[in-house]
């Protein structure tokens, strides 16, 4: 990532902080593609990074500018990738780092963050109180916010949108679909695409693709339905990453924004179709992603089917994080071993596979 240093803010070298964010591949579909009948599907696979996310990104600029104007401390509310990401990164730079979580999260969501042992407070309130806390330790206490839509956290997310052009040979896509939750990554991609176009390096700009769960789709709801945004009463869904009920409370808008300024869409799915682009993609691609990577998979199934996607373009599934964080969804949804109790089962089960495959 840090190979794009003269388009990022961090001006003093010393002050980086990296772990060998960025640089992740660009996948061209084979199997997916062909099952979709599509000539160009790629895979922006951000699992690659070092924590296991894309928000590694904006993790490294964000930590690294903290060193340069000579914080001693950073934090964020988050309770997944962006938990885990600024406390590994802040280890890096031995800064001291603090994490908001609300009260009754599962330790399985928070073990990653735990083991970089940065200080967590569960705070038994509701979550938009919690980034009332963060802003209240940045004013009152000098903490160093490095959150979802933080300035930049947002500069290093861009590089998203630099690579893709670049591993295209600055043949811009057609489309990007892009999971969504409080808005940031999508506006950072966008913003990534409209700096290339500025410098002449792309001469068009692609139309993005939000994708949301049903089960938490505010910024879909105000897309579609041309009004502001609004809190969603109750998340319920699997993609826990991009369930941000209140994304007002972020970069709602400016995701807003980005989808209505490249003339995309915004796209809502279930949790059963989540699964199943899952399934897909792990069988298909031999990609295991999260719950909300797999958002991008279902939303292109739905938007073919409607017309919306030229099977002939150029269409980027940003595929955010990896499935190894979220491995317990899968429950019952995936097959078991076959149990083989003798010699003889053994070369009975293993003849009809044989003689199933020749």
């Amino acid at each position: 990532m840090w190979r794009y240093r003269e388009l990022l803010p961090v001006t003093d070298e010393s002050k980086t902080i990296s772990l060998g964010e960025g640089g992740t591949p660009l996948i061209k579909s084979s199997n997916l593609a062909a099952e979709l009948n599509m000539e160009n599907l790629y895979f922006k696979d951000e699992s690659r990074n070092p924590t296991g996310s894309f928000k590694d990104r904006g993790s490294s600029i964000g930590v690294s500018m903290a060193l340069e104007i000579g914080a001693k401390i950073v934090g964020c509310t988050s309770t997944g990738n962006m938990a885990a990401s600024l406390a590994a990164y802040a280890a890096k730079a031995n800064l001291k780092c603090i994490i908001l979580i609300p009260h009754g999260t599962p330790i399985g969501k928070i073990l990653q963050t735990l083991i970089y042992e940065p200080t967590v407070l569960s705070v038994k309130l509701p979550y938009p109180e919690l980034y009332k806390m963060m802003f209240e330790m940045a004013l009152n206490h000098k903490v160093y916010l490095v959150h979802s839509d933080s300035p930049m956290r947002i500069e290093g997310q861009k590089t998203i949108a630099y690579e893709i052009c670049e591993q295209l040979n600055w043949n811009p896509p057609d489309t990007v679909i892009v999971p969504v939750s409080s808005g940031g990554n999508i506006t950072a991609i966008w913003k990534g695409f409209k700096e290339l176009h500025l410098l002449g390096l792309i001469d068009e700009l692609p139309r993005l693709v939000c994708v949301q769960s049903s089960g938490c789709a505010p910024i879909v709801k105000a897309f579609k339905e041309k009004q502001p945004i609004k809190p969603w009463p109750k998340p319920e869904t699997i993609a826990h990453s991009i369930s941000n009920p209140n994304p007002l409370l972020a970069s709602g808008n400016q995701a807003l924004k980005a989808i209505n300024e490249s003339k995309g869409l915004a796209v809502e799915v279930s949790d059963e179709e989540i699964i199943e682009a899952q399934k897909l993609l792990a069988k298909k691609e031999g990609l295991l992603v999260q719950p909300a990577s797999a958002t991008t998979i279902a939303a292109l199934r739905k938007l073919i089917e409607l017309n919306e996607v030229d099977r002939r373009e150029i269409v980027v599934c940003i595929l955010t994080g990896s499935g190894l964080k979220n491995m317990e969804v899968f429950g019952r949804k995936i097959s078991r071993p076959l149990t083989v109790a003798s010699w003889n089962e053994f070369r009975e089960k293993l003849n009809a596979l044989i003689s199933g495959i020749t």
